[in-house]
């Protein structure tokens, strides 16, 4: 128990000199790409700010609670098409990163992936010549896309420094969903798909039954991922414990949108994370909560040593 306090003070003091550094600083580093293969010349030629509108939106808008390290992260629309005018259907893959702390400062940065979440159902208005101006009030069906997932990466990025310390921003994302608004397409009604609406995404996480989830999200990547340079015993037992946490949530609850999130976004990252771990039985315990990677577990699993 001491060593692991002594392991957490020592990140600690670490991200406390992290952020003091960081001075008005913005609150995410985003990359838009836009594919508009689908749309006929003329749509695709009104579509030509797209990119560069939403990274300044992203970028220089204020979204956090105070001052935050910069959430990298990319945003993918693929466009499926339009009325001709200003209304489009679209996809987006909304992908966000995680810094992993290193006591080498001059080391390269290692990230993890924190939220990656591909929304099939988007239906919004948009024109290049309407400012873009963040408005909390009014629902836009453009705009208030882009805030709600600014405010989900949030929630994610400060479920992992604190135990449930994303609830301000989930809120957010949740008051967003509950806006008067003419079409709810992806954001209350999923259209008899398997993925959930935004709504559900957000609900489930302010949900006291995934409390554990949360907890585990925490002892992932602060007591695990962040203390795998400082003490890897103790590291593994917090990843171990919180995938653990994963399979409990996973047995009583009929539907874990999130759980399934987190192992679409990190199965890779987990295959390799026990390759040196020392007892290959770990892969067994991740193929029993997450079949869905089976091969990616059993192929690492004869890898590992």
């Amino acid at each position: 128990m001491q060593n692991k306090m002594k392991v957490s003070f020592s990140i600690i003091i670490s991200l406390i000199i992290l952020f003091s550094n960081i001075v008005k600083a913005q609150d995410f580093n985003v990359e838009v790409l836009v594919n508009v293969d689908a749309l006929p010349v003329e749509a695709k030629d009104r579509l030509n700010e797209l990119k560069r509108q939403v990274e300044d939106y992203f970028n220089k808008n204020k979204f956090a609670n105070g001052e935050v390290y910069p959430i990298k992260a990319t945003i993918q629309f693929v466009f499926r098409g339009t009325d001709g005018f200003d209304q489009y259907d679209a996809q987006m893959i909304v992908a966000s990163q995680r810094q992993i702390y290193n006591k080498n400062k001059n080391a390269t940065p290692n990230y993890t992936k924190a939220f990656m979440y591909f929304d099939e159902r988007c239906a919004f208005t948009y024109n290049r010549s309407i400012p873009f101006i963040k408005n909390e009030v009014r629902f836009d069906s453009f705009l208030s896309l882009l805030d709600y997932y600014a405010y989900m990466m949030l929630g994610f990025d400060e479920d992992t420094y604190f135990v449930k310390g994303g609830n301000k921003y989930y809120q957010k994302a949740l008051d967003i969903c509950n806006k008067p608004m003419s079409d709810r397409k992806g954001w209350t009604e999923t259209g008899g798909g398997s993925k959930p609406s935004r709504l559900l995404l957000v609900q489930e996480l302010l949900n006291t039954r995934f409390d554990e989830y949360r907890t585990g999200l925490f002892e992932y990547y602060w007591m695990g991922l962040d203390s795998l340079a400082l003490n890897p015993n103790n590291a593994y037992s917090y990843i171990i414990t919180a995938l653990e946490k994963f399979g409990k949530v996973k047995k009583k609850e009929v539907k874990s949108y999130n759980i399934d999130l987190f192992f679409n976004a990190n199965y890779i990252e987990l295959s390799e994370l026990f390759l040196s771990y020392g007892d290959r039985s770990v892969y067994d315990m991740l193929i029993q909560i997450d079949p869905s990677h089976q091969a990616k577990y059993e192929e690492a699993k004869k890898n590992a040593r």
